[in-house]
């Protein structure tokens, strides 16, 4: 698997929070790569006519740029070689050409940064949702490296690619793998028609989860694995647990280049928008 040599930032230059650079700044310099900070001038600030004179309102690209470099001057160490692009257009549009032509091996971007809740705005979320490459979400505060990674599974090819893929880009960070397995309850539950085997199918679905783990964590040489019971609701079992024990980052994968959607289904979408984690989404 090769380092990560070219690495996209799409920022908005008007926030006062500088996470998403600090921690892009802070992720090239570990891997020696080169940074590309981008900003995306909202379209429609061109198509308004201005009426203090009879010229359009046109974009000042050096004032912007000398804004970023303000933001820049107090993350950087002078380290990690960047370049600025400020451009016209949509941000997820934008942002996903350009990482394309710049032949980018990772992109990153903040969550919404204007709502106190740790969701995702509509740009993070059609990034992640067509990008070609692997996304990083941050959403919350650039201290230090990642120390505690938690990747959910689904036991699949693309969740072990992911896996493999976060251990290459922080590679002394621990890694803790869940899955959550479906259950159906006989005791007071709404089959208890069937009695007993239901609960046997329980005891046999958590077994054959737990024999899977035991191979997958061998396979992607990570230490700590669990199986968790779903409960009839992956979905929020999972944010549940991510959120309870307040890991750094969250590792999803997907399957290709067909976007986000086609990663785990709803499940990957759902932990994605509501995990208080900084979020990876891989794509091979």
């Amino acid at each position: 698997m090769e380092k990560l040599k070219r690495i996209v930032v799409g920022i908005d230059v008007f926030s006062e929070s500088n996470n998403v650079l600090k921690r892009a700044f802070m992720l090239a310099k570990e891997n020696k790569a080169k940074l590309f900070v981008i900003y995306a001038v909202p379209t429609p600030w061109f198509s308004l006519p201005s009426y203090f004179s009879d010229k359009e309102i046109s974009i000042d690209i050096k004032e912007i740029t000398r804004k970023i470099e303000k933001k820049i001057s107090s993350i950087n160490d002078k380290k990690v070689s960047y370049s600025i692009l400020v451009k016209e257009g949509d941000a997820d549009d934008i942002l996903l050409h350009e990482s394309k032509r710049i032949r980018a091996d990772m992109l990153i971007l903040g969550a919404n940064t204007k709502r106190k809740k740790k969701f995702l705005g509509s740009t993070a979320q059609k990034v992640a949702q067509k990008s070609h490459l692997p996304v990083l979400i941050v959403k919350n505060r650039a201290k230090s490296s990642y120390k505690n990674i938690v990747a959910p599974t689904d036991f699949q090819m693309q969740s072990k690619q992911s896996i493999l893929f976060a251990k290459h880009i922080f590679p002394t960070t621990s890694i803790t793998i869940v899955h959550a397995f479906d259950t159906i309850y006989s005791v007071n539950g709404p089959y208890t028609a069937l009695g007993q085997g239901l609960a046997q199918y329980y005891t046999l679905g958590k077994s054959y989860a737990k024999k899977e783990m035991k191979s997958f964590i061998k396979d992607v040489f990570v230490e700590k694995g669990k199986v968790i019971d779903g409960e009839l609701n992956s979905k929020d079992i999972l944010v549940k647990y991510i959120n309870k024990n307040s890991y750094d980052l969250v590792v999803l994968g997907s399957r290709s280049t067909a976007g986000f959607n086609a990663l785990l289904g709803s499940i990957a979408n759902h932990i994605m928008r509501e995990t208080r984690s900084d979020v990876l989404v891989y794509v091979p």
